[in-house]
């Protein structure tokens, strides 16, 4: 476990985006949780945020007047042929890696996505028609009370996964570890699965803005099936593209391109020409220009059709 005080979290977030916060504490373990809790609770502090990679977050500009803990690269173990269990530091693109190596697939789908593990259980995270919520076994989380951390372990069907959120998320939960439950291939299937895995690697390369810092997708898909035909009512030529391309879903990325936003800028935020649902960092981006972004793009959605959007993009004060 590691100690910073005052530490400038942009320098650590994909966004390269945020304030000082008060404390940040490095933990991999069980243990390192309980120490940490130990030590706030001494220092009377109550506000906490439990931190990964930080791909998809805005750190508001002010002062965090309390304790970031982030999670550090832990370790992957094989525990069955088909089981595998990963700390929640441990980046997703290295699970994917792993379960490859030893003839396992399920989590291909994933191949570059950012983030880690617990970040990827807290907001179910998905692409491709995948989401994590189909490969998860179970996961082992802790819940603060009265300023103590209470672990226990919860099934799949005990986190309450649905699009991009969880039971981790809703009720601000911890991740220590996750365990996956995949499926046992030969070597021609795995080969398949790797090259899907590279596809999707080359997708983002190609499609996305990554010679910029981002926070990732900033707002959901449109899943709601009312949005959804409000969408069609206006752009009625969607509906095709809808069922055969978007999962059933709506893309914010193109949605946003078509209300002519592609290119807007607030200060030294903008939004991407090659994915509008990327708002990126040209250098030195406050959260307030990303923030006044988000609220254009919202406004535009009530006045076109008549419903506000929902962030992706968790954003920390």
């Amino acid at each position: 476990m590691k100690l910073y005080s005052d530490f400038k979290i942009s320098d650590i977030l994909y966004y390269r985006i945020g304030g000082l916060v008060k404390y940040l504490y490095d933990v991999e373990n069980k243990d390192d949780i309980k120490k940490v809790f130990e030590l706030l609770k001494r220092e009377k502090i109550t506000k906490t945020f439990f931190l990964g990679t930080g791909s998809n977050l805005i750190f508001t500009d002010e002062y965090f007047d309390g304790a970031v803990i982030r999670f550090v690269p832990g370790k992957i173990r094989l525990l069955k042929p088909h089981i595998i269990e990963a700390d929640a530091g441990v980046v997703l693109d290295d699970l994917v890696k792993f379960a490859l190596n030893n003839n396992l697939v399920g989590l291909e789908w994933a191949g570059g996505l950012p983030g880690d593990v617990g970040a990827a259980i807290r907001g179910n995270v998905g692409a491709f028609g995948g989401e994590i919520k189909d490969s998860v076994k179970e996961v082992e989380i802790f819940e603060v009370i009265n300023g103590k951390p209470k672990f226990k372990v919860l099934k799949r069907f005990e986190l309450k996964f649905s699009y991009r959120n969880s039971l981790v998320k809703m009720k601000k939960l911890g991740v220590i570890s996750a365990q996956f439950r995949l499926t046992k291939v030969d070597d021609a299937t795995v080969l398949k699965a790797r090259q899907t895995y590279v596809n999707n690697m080359e997708y983002r390369r190609v499609r996305h803005p990554l010679e910029y810092p981002n926070c990732g997708s900033v707002f959901k898909n449109i899943s709601d099936p009312e949005h959804t035909q409000s969408i069609i009512e206006v752009f009625p030529d969607l509906e095709d593209k809808i069922k055969r391309d978007w999962y059933g879903k709506v893309a914010m990325g193109y949605l946003i391109k078509r209300l002519n936003f592609s290119e807007y800028r607030v200060g030294n935020a903008m939004v991407s020409s090659k994915h509008g649902n990327f708002i990126v960092n040209l250098g030195g981006a406050k959260a307030t220009d990303v923030l006044s972004i988000i609220k254009a793009i919202q406004e535009k959605f009530v006045e076109t059709f008549n419903f506000t959007p929902e962030v992706e993009v968790e954003i920390v004060s």
